[in-house]
Protein backbone atom coordinates (compact mmCIF):
# COMPACT_ATOMS: atom_id res chain seq x y z
CA UNK A 1 0.00 0.00 0.00
CA UNK A 2 1.09 3.29 -0.50
CA UNK A 3 0.53 6.20 1.56
CA UNK A 4 0.43 10.05 0.64
CA UNK A 5 0.25 12.79 3.03
CA UNK A 6 -0.32 16.51 2.50
CA UNK A 7 0.25 18.13 6.08
CA UNK A 8 -0.45 21.60 6.92
CA UNK A 9 -0.22 23.71 10.65
CA UNK A 10 -3.69 22.93 10.96
CA UNK A 11 -4.30 19.84 9.21
CA UNK A 12 -2.84 16.56 7.45
CA UNK A 13 -4.41 14.45 4.48
CA UNK A 14 -4.03 11.15 4.23
CA UNK A 15 -4.80 8.99 1.23
CA UNK A 16 -4.42 5.21 1.02
CA UNK A 17 -3.56 3.62 -2.37
CA UNK A 18 -3.97 0.23 -3.75
CA UNK A 19 -1.36 -1.56 -5.17
CA UNK A 20 -2.59 -1.36 -8.53
CA UNK A 21 -2.55 2.26 -7.73
CA UNK A 22 -6.81 2.65 -7.51
CA UNK A 23 -7.11 5.13 -4.63
CA UNK A 24 -8.69 3.22 -1.84
CA UNK A 25 -9.58 5.78 1.03
CA UNK A 26 -8.50 9.13 2.68
CA UNK A 27 -8.40 10.47 6.08
CA UNK A 28 -7.43 13.98 7.97
CA UNK A 29 -5.46 14.48 11.06
CA UNK A 30 -4.13 16.83 13.05
CA UNK A 31 -1.51 19.28 11.56
CA UNK A 32 2.14 18.60 11.76
CA UNK A 33 5.09 21.50 12.10
CA UNK A 34 8.23 20.00 12.85
CA UNK A 35 9.32 23.67 13.47
CA UNK A 36 6.90 23.73 17.04
CA UNK A 37 6.39 20.08 17.82
CA UNK A 38 9.47 17.62 18.84
CA UNK A 39 10.04 13.85 16.81
CA UNK A 40 7.94 11.95 19.86
CA UNK A 41 4.71 14.24 19.68
CA UNK A 42 4.55 14.26 16.04
CA UNK A 43 5.19 10.03 15.75
CA UNK A 44 2.37 10.12 19.22
CA UNK A 45 0.08 12.25 17.16
CA UNK A 46 0.23 10.03 14.43
CA UNK A 47 -0.05 7.02 16.42
CA UNK A 48 -3.18 8.17 18.52
CA UNK A 49 -4.88 9.82 15.48
CA UNK A 50 -4.63 7.61 12.09
CA UNK A 51 -6.78 5.13 12.28
CA UNK A 52 -6.04 2.58 9.53
CA UNK A 53 -3.52 -0.32 9.21
CA UNK A 54 -0.15 0.98 9.30
CA UNK A 55 1.39 -2.08 9.02
CA UNK A 56 0.03 -2.20 5.32
CA UNK A 57 2.14 0.44 4.60
CA UNK A 58 5.20 0.01 2.32
CA UNK A 59 5.70 3.55 0.54
CA UNK A 60 5.28 6.73 1.70
CA UNK A 61 5.03 10.09 -0.12
CA UNK A 62 5.02 13.09 2.83
CA UNK A 63 4.30 16.37 1.82
CA UNK A 64 4.31 18.93 4.55
CA UNK A 65 5.14 22.90 5.46
CA UNK A 66 8.31 22.90 7.48
CA UNK A 67 9.95 19.94 5.42
CA UNK A 68 13.35 21.72 5.23
CA UNK A 69 16.93 20.12 5.05
CA UNK A 70 16.72 20.65 8.94
CA UNK A 71 13.37 19.15 9.92
CA UNK A 72 13.38 15.99 7.28
CA UNK A 73 15.41 13.95 9.33
CA UNK A 74 12.81 14.51 12.27
CA UNK A 75 9.74 13.83 10.12
CA UNK A 76 11.32 10.72 8.92
CA UNK A 77 12.25 9.59 11.92
CA UNK A 78 8.64 9.90 12.91
CA UNK A 79 7.04 8.43 10.20
CA UNK A 80 9.38 5.41 10.28
CA UNK A 81 8.83 4.48 14.12
CA UNK A 82 4.95 4.93 13.46
CA UNK A 83 4.64 3.04 10.14
CA UNK A 84 7.29 -0.08 10.62
CA UNK A 85 6.87 -1.78 7.34
CA UNK A 86 7.74 1.13 5.33
CA UNK A 87 10.67 0.29 3.64
CA UNK A 88 10.52 3.96 1.48
CA UNK A 89 9.70 7.43 2.87
CA UNK A 90 10.20 10.52 0.07
CA UNK A 91 9.93 13.79 2.20
CA UNK A 92 9.25 16.99 0.45
CA UNK A 93 7.75 20.30 1.74
CA UNK A 94 4.19 21.62 0.47
CA UNK A 95 5.74 23.65 -2.36
CA UNK A 96 6.33 20.53 -4.36
CA UNK A 97 2.56 19.22 -3.57
CA UNK A 98 1.31 22.26 -4.93
CA UNK A 99 3.30 21.99 -7.91
CA UNK A 100 2.70 18.15 -8.57
CA UNK A 101 -0.99 18.60 -7.73
CA UNK A 102 -1.74 22.28 -9.70
CA UNK A 103 0.74 21.65 -12.65
CA UNK A 104 0.96 18.17 -13.35
CA UNK A 105 3.37 18.01 -16.44
CA UNK A 106 2.89 21.67 -17.37
CA UNK A 107 4.95 24.37 -16.47
CA UNK A 108 3.28 27.03 -14.42
CA UNK A 109 3.52 28.88 -11.11
CA UNK A 110 1.97 27.22 -7.47
CA UNK A 111 0.64 29.17 -4.98
CA UNK A 112 -0.25 27.94 -1.66
CA UNK A 113 -3.13 30.13 0.33
CA UNK A 114 -4.09 28.75 3.46
CA UNK A 115 -2.85 29.19 7.06
CA UNK A 116 0.08 30.12 6.09
CA UNK A 117 1.82 30.99 2.14
CA UNK A 118 4.23 30.22 -0.41
CA UNK A 119 4.74 29.88 -4.28
CA UNK A 120 7.19 28.49 -6.51
CA UNK A 121 7.90 28.34 -10.40
CA UNK A 122 7.06 24.92 -11.87
CA UNK A 123 8.94 23.82 -15.55
CA UNK A 124 6.47 20.71 -15.64
CA UNK A 125 9.25 18.49 -14.26
CA UNK A 126 11.36 20.18 -11.09
CA UNK A 127 10.52 23.57 -9.04
CA UNK A 128 13.23 25.68 -10.77
CA UNK A 129 12.97 28.59 -7.93
CA UNK A 130 10.99 28.81 -4.89
CA UNK A 131 10.59 32.24 -2.83
CA UNK A 132 8.88 31.84 0.35
CA UNK A 133 8.33 29.48 3.12
CA UNK A 134 9.46 32.26 6.32
CA UNK A 135 6.13 32.15 7.81
CA UNK A 136 3.77 34.53 9.60
CA UNK A 137 5.68 37.08 11.21
CA UNK A 138 8.68 37.62 8.26
CA UNK A 139 6.24 36.83 5.13
CA UNK A 140 3.07 34.55 4.41
CA UNK A 141 1.30 37.45 2.51
CA UNK A 142 -2.28 36.68 2.04
CA UNK A 143 -2.59 33.75 4.53
CA UNK A 144 -5.35 33.12 7.09
CA UNK A 145 -2.44 33.84 9.36
CA UNK A 146 -1.77 37.21 7.86
CA UNK A 147 -5.31 38.10 7.32
CA UNK A 148 -6.15 37.31 11.18
CA UNK A 149 -3.23 38.98 12.66
CA UNK A 150 -4.39 42.59 10.42
CA UNK A 151 -7.54 41.87 11.72
CA UNK A 152 -7.05 41.00 15.09
CA UNK A 153 -4.77 44.18 15.46
CA UNK A 154 -7.20 46.44 13.76
CA UNK A 155 -9.87 45.06 16.55
CA UNK A 156 -6.81 45.80 19.53
CA UNK A 157 -6.72 49.53 18.06
CA UNK A 158 -10.01 49.57 17.23
CA UNK A 159 -9.03 50.73 13.92
CA UNK A 160 -11.99 48.99 12.19
CA UNK A 161 -15.57 49.47 11.80
CA UNK A 162 -17.50 49.94 15.45
CA UNK A 163 -20.18 47.08 14.53
CA UNK A 164 -17.55 44.93 13.11
CA UNK A 165 -15.77 45.63 16.39
CA UNK A 166 -18.84 44.64 18.47
CA UNK A 167 -19.46 41.54 16.13
CA UNK A 168 -16.02 40.55 16.57
CA UNK A 169 -16.01 40.68 20.18
CA UNK A 170 -19.62 39.14 20.74
CA UNK A 171 -18.79 36.24 18.36
CA UNK A 172 -15.05 35.18 19.77
CA UNK A 173 -15.76 36.49 23.34
CA UNK A 174 -12.77 38.37 22.71
CA UNK A 175 -10.29 40.73 24.93
CA UNK A 176 -7.11 42.20 24.98
CA UNK A 177 -5.58 39.66 27.87
CA UNK A 178 -7.07 36.57 25.86
CA UNK A 179 -5.73 37.69 22.78
CA UNK A 180 -1.71 38.24 23.64
CA UNK A 181 -1.69 34.69 25.73
CA UNK A 182 -3.11 33.10 22.75
CA UNK A 183 -0.58 34.80 20.29
CA UNK A 184 2.54 34.88 22.83
CA UNK A 185 2.26 32.07 25.12
CA UNK A 186 0.49 29.28 23.60
CA UNK A 187 1.40 26.90 21.08
CA UNK A 188 0.43 27.64 17.23
CA UNK A 189 -0.18 31.36 17.18
CA UNK A 190 -0.83 31.09 13.51
CA UNK A 191 -3.63 28.62 13.81
CA UNK A 192 -5.26 30.66 16.37
CA UNK A 193 -5.11 33.88 14.18
CA UNK A 194 -6.20 31.90 11.48
CA UNK A 195 -9.19 31.18 13.01
CA UNK A 196 -10.96 34.44 11.97
CA UNK A 197 -10.93 33.61 8.40
CA UNK A 198 -14.71 32.43 8.57
CA UNK A 199 -15.51 35.89 10.02
CA UNK A 200 -14.01 37.39 7.08
CA UNK A 201 -15.97 35.21 4.68
CA UNK A 202 -19.17 35.94 6.21
CA UNK A 203 -18.44 39.71 5.98
CA UNK A 204 -16.44 39.78 2.96
CA UNK A 205 -18.82 42.75 1.00
CA UNK A 206 -18.25 45.19 3.92
CA UNK A 207 -15.81 47.47 2.54
CA UNK A 208 -13.11 47.48 5.39
CA UNK A 209 -12.88 43.57 4.33
CA UNK A 210 -12.55 43.89 0.80
CA UNK A 211 -10.11 46.56 1.15
CA UNK A 212 -8.04 44.25 4.15
CA UNK A 213 -8.46 41.36 1.39
CA UNK A 214 -7.47 43.45 -1.25
CA UNK A 215 -4.12 44.51 0.48
CA UNK A 216 -2.81 41.47 1.49
CA UNK A 217 -3.56 39.80 -1.57
CA UNK A 218 -1.81 42.33 -3.71
CA UNK A 219 1.44 41.98 -0.95
CA UNK A 220 1.48 38.34 -1.97
CA UNK A 221 1.52 38.81 -5.78
CA UNK A 222 3.84 41.25 -5.34
CA UNK A 223 5.95 39.12 -2.45
CA UNK A 224 5.20 35.98 -4.21
CA UNK A 225 4.63 35.68 -8.00
CA UNK A 226 5.90 39.25 -9.54
CA UNK A 227 9.34 37.89 -8.67
CA UNK A 228 9.10 35.38 -10.99
CA UNK A 229 10.64 36.54 -14.29
CA UNK A 230 7.68 34.19 -16.17
CA UNK A 231 5.01 35.39 -13.81
CA UNK A 232 3.26 37.64 -16.86
CA UNK A 233 3.44 34.34 -19.19
CA UNK A 234 2.51 30.98 -16.83
CA UNK A 235 -0.51 30.54 -15.41
CA UNK A 236 -0.84 30.82 -11.91
CA UNK A 237 -2.33 28.06 -9.83
CA UNK A 238 -3.79 28.27 -5.94
CA UNK A 239 -4.34 25.74 -3.60
CA UNK A 240 -5.50 26.01 -0.06
CA UNK A 241 -8.86 27.07 2.38
CA UNK A 242 -8.11 30.76 1.48
CA UNK A 243 -7.58 30.91 -1.91
CA UNK A 244 -10.25 28.47 -2.55
CA UNK A 245 -13.13 30.71 -0.19
CA UNK A 246 -12.05 34.39 -1.21
CA UNK A 247 -11.12 33.54 -4.80
CA UNK A 248 -13.08 36.45 -5.88
CA UNK A 249 -10.77 38.99 -4.34
CA UNK A 250 -7.93 37.16 -5.50
CA UNK A 251 -8.36 36.90 -9.19
CA UNK A 252 -9.51 40.54 -8.79
CA UNK A 253 -6.33 41.37 -7.33
CA UNK A 254 -5.01 39.40 -9.94
CA UNK A 255 -6.68 41.30 -12.58
CA UNK A 256 -5.12 44.53 -11.04
CA UNK A 257 -1.93 43.33 -11.98
CA UNK A 258 -2.35 41.92 -15.53
CA UNK A 259 -1.56 38.11 -13.81
CA UNK A 260 -3.62 35.37 -15.37
CA UNK A 261 -5.23 32.69 -12.62
CA UNK A 262 -5.49 28.90 -13.38
CA UNK A 263 -6.59 26.04 -11.44
CA UNK A 264 -8.13 27.13 -7.60
CA UNK A 265 -8.32 23.60 -5.44
CA UNK A 266 -9.48 23.81 -2.41
CA UNK A 267 -6.73 21.02 -1.35
CA UNK A 268 -3.71 19.51 -3.82
CA UNK A 269 -5.15 15.70 -2.33
CA UNK A 270 -6.72 15.29 -5.94
CA UNK A 271 -4.10 16.63 -7.91
CA UNK A 272 -1.85 14.95 -5.56
CA UNK A 273 -3.17 11.60 -6.28
CA UNK A 274 -3.70 11.96 -9.92
CA UNK A 275 -0.30 12.29 -9.98
CA UNK A 276 1.55 9.50 -8.69
CA UNK A 277 -1.20 6.86 -10.40
CA UNK A 278 0.26 8.13 -13.51
CA UNK A 279 3.94 7.64 -12.17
Amino acid sequence: MILIADSGSTKTTWAVINIDAQLSTTYRTSGINPYQQEEGSIQEMLIREIPFDKEAIQQIYYYGAGATSDTKVKLRNSLGKAFKRAYYIDIQNDVHAAAYALCQQEAGIACILGTGSNSCEYDGKKIVQNIGGFGFILGDEGSGAVLGKQLISDFLHHNMPEHLWGQLQETHYLSADFILDQVYRQAYPNRFLATFAPFLLENQQESYIKTLLSTHFHAFFKQKVQCYENAKRLPIHFTGSIAHHFQTHLKMAAQKLNLVIGNIASTPMEGLIRYHQQK
